[in-house]
Formats: structure tokens, sequence, C-alpha cells
């Protein structure tokens, strides 16, 4: 095993601690009564015969995926001649355009998806594993080497990240130490931000800097040498406001805020905020721009949010065999082959602990970043109360 494992590890099983716990609630008979003829929940197997399970999911002829990951509808070559006769199709819809979806449907009756890969692990876990709209599965035989965490309630593929990227042409070292520097003068006109009303990892972002008022008014005061005086409801809020001040660009896509951000012409600072760290695979790629952008990995009060990134099979999946498939073939071996592959990157790191981490140069490991990890439940209480508190004041 790879030697920086067993500290990534221990820091995975440090802070996944915070995810929501116990059982999905009761479902109803006709949903129970599916789970049985899938093979799925409390009915699925302690060890897969992947034969069978590849010969049912050729004669259900297909596999359909909602996910958040343009990295995803490539991977059709391969999952195909893995899995002849076995169709692959993907659906690359964005995060909160996945939930929506499936949501919708299903309350319509409607039953087209068999996965979902996506993350806004409190939505999803709110919105559609609660209302039994999703079901949890792992293959057996990789029980041992996917943290407890990683696997219930809800199976991540990966850990992914947000946080804060500056321009390393117009500064070789991160311009900022706290959060707070985002609110001064000389910050107008410079940030670049992902819109939180168009990408649902970027709300949770902003919701968890509104939770954590208290960190944040304690780094003010050690910043600036004065208490906070408020003019809303916590430091959380107080720092959304000092930052929209600064009139942030706002960017449907972190794809198209880090080329802005990391400008190889650019002559003045700049800062990209709730960018995604798995972005670091692009940086000084001549392919990509030859962007010159670095991730900001200490920071006070914390340098940005880990969160899991979720694959989890649809209630009443049309093709639930192939799903078992696809949801195996996304994690990928333990050289982090097949589906692992295009996630295998820096910024991201595999719920499989028995992964070898990228030879990448870009590669962070996990323990070396303060990142916070997402509290699911505290972004969920107050997450509309922050989108309002937003919309009313983003002018």
């Amino acid at each position: 095993m790879h030697r920086v494992l067993p500290l990534f590890i221990a820091a995975v099983l440090a802070v996944l601690l915070v995810m929501p716990s116990g059982a999905q609630p009761r479902v109803p008979a006709e949903v129970d009564a599916w789970l049985k003829q899938a093979n799925l929940g409390p009915y699925a197997p302690s060890k897969e015969d992947w034969r069978a399970v590849y010969l049912a999911a050729r004669r259900e002829g297909k596999v359909t995926v909602y996910t958040s990951s343009s990295r995803v509808p490539p991977l059709k070559k391969e999952f195909e001649t893995m899995f002849p006769g076995v169709e692959f199709e993907a659906f690359q819809l964005g995060t909160a355009a996945s939930i929506d979806r499936l949501e919708r449907e299903q309350r319509a009756g409607i039953y087209n998806a068999d996965v979902i890969h996506a993350s806004g692990y409190p939505a999803q876990y709110h919105r559609l594993f609660r209302r039994h709209m999703i079901f949890a599965f792992v293959p057996p035989e990789l029980v041992n080497v996917i943290p407890r965490e990683f696997r219930e309630p809800l199976v991540a593929q990966r850990l992914e990240a947000r946080g804060i990227f500056y321009n390393t042409k117009a500064s070789p070292d991160s311009p900022i130490k706290s959060w707070w520097d985002l609110t001064r003068p000389e910050w107008r006109g410079r940030l670049s931000m992902v819109d939180p009303m168009v990408d649902a990892s970027s709300l949770d972002f902003i919701t968890q800097l509104v939770g954590s008022a208290l960190p944040m008014a304690k780094d003010y005061e050690r910043v600036f040498g004065q208490r906070l005086r408020l003019t809303t409801p916590n430091a959380g809020y107080e720092l959304l406001k000092g930052i929209l001040a600064n009139r942030p660009r706002f960017f449907r896509r972190h794809g198209d805020a880090l080329p802005v951000v990391g400008d190889p012409n650019a002559t003045e600072p700049r800062i990209g905020i709730s960018m995604v760290f798995s972005q670091l695979r692009d940086v000084k790629d001549p392919e990509r721009g030859n962007l010159q952008a670095w991730a900001v990995t200490q920071l006070t009060p914390y340098a940005g949010m880990s969160y899991p990134s979720l694959m989890n099979i649809a209630n009443r999946a049309p093709h639930p065999n192939a799903a078992k498939l696809l949801i195996r073939y996304f994690f990928g071996d333990a050289k982090g082959g097949q589906g692992m592959a295009p996630f295998l990157v820096p910024g991201n790191w595999p719920a499989r602990i028995d992964v070898r981490p990228s030879d990448d140069p870009h590669w962070i490991p996990y323990e070396k970043i303060n990142f916070k990890i997402m509290d699911p439940e505290a972004i969920w209480r107050v997450q509309t109360e922050v989108q309002d508190w937003w919309i009313a004041n983003v002018r």
C-alpha cells in the first residue's frame, strides 16, 4: 500500500463522522417488492455472481446515468467494450439538474434513470434517499476497502473539494491568508465566483460559510484586531456581504471561471471562489491555454470544503443489473483504472483506500489542506434561508 494512504485514511475517517447516519425510513410495500426483485437494499446478496449479473444486464440491454460530470460520457466506449450488449447512456446534467430531474420524474411515476452520479449530499440525502428514490449499492468484494462513511447511508465514489484559486503569474504565492482578506477594497473587480444559484455545490459551499459563523467571527478579530460589528445575522453572512461588495464576476460553471482566474497574461492578482479542486489537472496544460493558477491550501479559518461525490441506484431502475455493473465499474480497480481513471486526478481522493494516489505532480495529499468537511445536516437546515438572503443581496 502506498505510504501516504494511512494518513489519508485517518483524515477521511475523522472528518466523515459528520455524515448523516441511520437507516433509510421504512419503504412502502411496492418499493420493497422491487428491491427484492432487483436484489438490492436488504435483499442484496453477500456475494455477487458477476457473470450472472452481466448476463441479466445484457438482457436488460442498457444502463442510464444522470451525472454532474463531463468525464462520464467519454467512458461509453470502454464500458460497452467491457460489457458487450449493454448500451451506456449518460446525461450530463449537472448536480442540481440531475437531482431535480430524478425527483420530478419519480414523483410523476416515470422511472428512466438507473444511476445518479453527482454531489449535492444534503439534497440527495433529504430529497431522494429519505423519500425512497435512491438506494445504496456496494459490490460485496469491496466492502473491506471502502470506509463505512463512504458506504452508508449513501455510496460515494470519491471525495471532492471546493475552495479558492489564485493566479500564479501575478502572485507566485497565495495573496490571501484569511477569508476576510477578500473583503478588502483592493480585491474589487478582481474576484470570480461560480454562481451559487446555478451550481448546487457552490450553494452548499456558501451555506457552509454561513454555518461557520463562530470561527469566522474569531478570525475577523484576529485579522483586524477588533470585534466584528454585525449588520447581518452572523459573521458568515457578513463575510458574504463583504465579498459581494467587491463585485465578483459570476460564472455558470467552474470551467468558465478558471480561464479568467488563471489567465497567463494577467498583470494583477486574481481570485476564484468556489473553484473545484480537481481543476488542478488543467493547470499549465498547453491544450487548455497554459493556465497559471493554484489552490490556496492554507487559509484561516479553513481553506475550503470537502465533500463526498455520490453514485447510487435509482428506485425502480429499469436496468438494475446494469446499474450494479456501472457502480462496480465506477469504483474501478486497485490501480485506479476503469471508471475511476478520469477521476483519479489532483483534487479528487478515491473512496477505495487501496487505490494508489495519482503520480501527477499536481497531486496534493488530502491531509496537507486545512479543509472543513461538509456538514450535510447543518447545510440542509439553513440552505433555504441562505439562498433567499443571497438572492436579495446580489445586485
